[in-house]
């Protein structure tokens, strides 16, 4: 395996994401190297105090091992470029089943989802037709690849939107089981 992180890697149209400074969010940057839109992220949490030195080492490792993600609950905004448009992409729910934990974007008056299919898997619909299927190979963050295979012709927008989910909700999400495990341990 590589030593990249998976969500560091290009996917297979050459589409990445980068984290800004802060870590606040991500630019999706076009196979070009252009950015095409910012995505605001949930921010890494940064500790003072006594042991402060060490939990944001540990919280930089987990960043970087597991990358940025997008906040639960509430949508986050994406400033699309290179004219600024606005557009929403939201997590879904962060408790329940995993087919309620569907991902949802507003882009340039296209409405997308993002539904999980099983343990390694998820669609992408836009309009509510099916245009991606998402497989995830590999248990841990960055391992494996992720394959896609497209249903339909796609362009840049679609591009845009199946990076951010690919990146950011990722295919294949946790589901109740595994959340009452997480909450018990």
């Amino acid at each position: 395996m590589t030593d990249i992180p998976l969500w560091r890697r290009p996917t297979r149209g050459g589409w990445r994401i980068e984290a800004d400074e802060a870590r606040t969010g991500v630019n999706v940057v076009d196979p070009a190297g252009r950015v095409r839109a910012y995505v605001a992220t949930e921010p890494v949490q940064h500790f003072t105090g006594w042991f402060a030195k060490r939990q944001n080492a540990v919280m930089s490792r987990a960043f970087e091992t597991n990358g940025p993600s997008l906040p639960a609950r509430e949508p986050s905004q994406i400033t699309l470029r290179p004219h600024d448009q606005q557009a929403f992409v939201s997590n879904g729910t962060t408790n329940g089943r995993r087919r309620e934990k569907a991902g949802r974007a507003l882009v340039y008056g296209r409405r997308y989802a993002f539904l999980h299919t099983g343990g390694q898997g998820a669609d992408a619909m836009r309009d509510g037709i099916r245009i991606a299927s998402f497989v995830k190979h590999g248990f841990r963050p960055q391992d494996g690849h992720v394959s896609r295979d497209d249903h339909c012709a796609l362009d840049e927008i679609d591009e845009l939107v199946l990076t951010i989910f690919e990146k950011l909700l990722r295919p294949g999400r946790p589901g109740a089981v595994s959340d009452v495990l997480t909450d018990s341990s």
